[in-house]
């Protein structure tokens, strides 16, 4: 009996990046299209539907990609958000992020690795394009204050690979520690941080100046 596959909807008015997410979506065996949109108007529509993936792009010719994550999430959906944008200033990033966005990634790089992305989002992962995490560091000044919440060196080490994009497993493996103590460590992290998400947990922590995703 084969595993459920997770269904990903995307709004995206280019018709080639639309198709090339199309054709990645249908070669991978977990991952299935739960349908296409290429206006806001029309991600209002599918998104009412059963999915666990949005890949959305911000520049619509019909209004902001940020409204509809807005919208989304003050319906309280639980479905997985990515920014897919050739939008990679801190502005755009920040507002998606704020807005409830879980990912983001630069256009131009292979759909491949929005394949990839997906399955880091729904693993707990907040995938970020490396361009886009040095273009907030190179932007945002940190922060750091003497009253800012202290993670230990090991929260540290697991908000840094997380934000790089790694799975739970993985983050486990590259820390010599268990899954399950992957995820107390972010509940720790979630509470000293006051986030509810990877991405929001990230963007405070880079603010602050808690990690560095240069490295």
């Amino acid at each position: 009996m084969s595993e459920k596959r997770a269904r990903v909807a995307i709004v995206e008015d280019d018709p080639i990046l639309r198709e090339e997410l199309t054709r990645v979506l249908s070669l991978a065996s977990d991952l299935e299209l739960a349908g296409a949109a290429d206006c806001l108007a029309a991600g209002r529509a599918l998104i009412l539907q059963p999915i666990e993936v949005l890949l959305i792009d911000l520049a619509l010719p019909d209004g902001s990609g940020i409204d509809l994550i807005r919208e989304a999430r003050t319906r309280q959906a639980l479905f997985k958000i990515i920014v897919i944008s050739v939008f990679g200033d801190a502005r755009s990033v920040v507002q998606a992020i704020e807005a409830g966005a879980d990912g983001y990634l630069l256009k131009g790089a292979d759909p491949v690795e929005a394949a990839s992305a997906i399955r880091s989002v729904l693993d707990g992962g907040a995938p970020i394009s490396p361009a886009v995490a040095s273009h907030i560091l190179a932007r945002i000044r940190p922060q750091a204050q003497a009253g800012a919440p202290v993670l230990s060196e090991r929260e540290i080490a697991v908000l840094t690979d997380l934000a790089k994009g790694f799975r739970y497993k993985e983050v486990a493996r590259l820390q010599g520690i268990s899954p399950n103590t992957v995820g107390d460590h972010v509940k720790s992290i979630y509470r000293k941080l006051a986030v509810n998400s990877r991405s929001e947990a990230v963007f405070e922590a880079v603010q602050a100046g808690l990690i560095n995703l240069k490295d």
